[in-house]
């Protein structure tokens, strides 16, 4: 009884991390930012109802800020590990206690290893190949990576032959082409440095940063 108990709970869990996703409509990437940096960008999500992100494990930091944040943000914040995409990585990611991991592309043995451990797991595609892959693995909340003009043609196009396909579009997302992104079909955004923009705090600009965060809720919540 105490396995199926905990089985279930980590499926709650696990279906749990889309549907505030797809609520919120926006994931903040994290990367490159220091661990003050990184408290304080929190802390203005959070006041302005954005609970959910992503700390990048692109440098050796990555997994400390990771590992602080979930402690003084706990059950408050949402954050997965990004660019995970080696057992090393995935290794790095649970012992930071992360709800969540993204690859940018489609992982195998990620893919084994999050259903494993019942945590969520956000694969990255591109090509209908890559989509077709997932899908045949049970994914079918993918991360659109990269974004830009091109991957919001390949979001319209995708949406015919992958009804049942949730997109989340990475990479040059902006609070100008937001709005477009969504009427495209995308049901959640992956912003980093437009959000998190390391050199908008190295100068003091967290006013600007403020502005940024509104001016995305604004384009995501035009689209509903």
């Amino acid at each position: 009884m105490q396995r199926i108990t905990a089985a279930r709970a980590r499926k709650e869990g696990y279906f749990a991390v889309f549907e505030k996703l797809m609520n919120e409509k926006v994931l903040t990437v994290i990367r490159g930012l220091t661990l003050n940096q990184s408290r304080k960008l929190c802390e203005m999500l959070l006041e302005n109802g954005l609970t959910v992100l992503e700390v990048s494990f692109s440098d050796e930091s990555s997994s400390e800020i990771l590992h602080q944040l979930k402690r003084e943000f706990h059950e408050k914040l949402v954050i997965g590990a990004g660019t995970i995409y080696d057992d090393t990585a995935y290794s790095r990611a649970l012992r930071s206690n992360a709800d969540f991991v993204l690859s940018p592309g489609f992982s195998e043995e990620i893919a084994k290893l999050s259903a494993r451990d019942g945590i969520s797991y956000i694969p990255g595609v591109y090509t209908s190949t890559d989509i077709q892959k997932a899908l045949n693995n049970g994914f079918s909340f993918l991360k659109l990576f990269p974004g830009g003009s091109e991957g919001l043609q390949l979001l319209k196009a995708y949406r015919g032959p992958f009804p049942t396909v949730k997109f989340m579009p990475f990479g040059g997302v902006t609070a100008e082409n937001a709005n477009e992104y969504m009427k495209a079909g995308a049901v959640a955004l992956g912003i980093g440095s437009y959000i998190a923009n390391r050199n908008l705090f190295d100068e003091g600009k967290e006013g600007e940063v403020l502005e940024r965060i509104l001016k995305i809720r604004r384009a995501v919540n035009a689209s509903s």
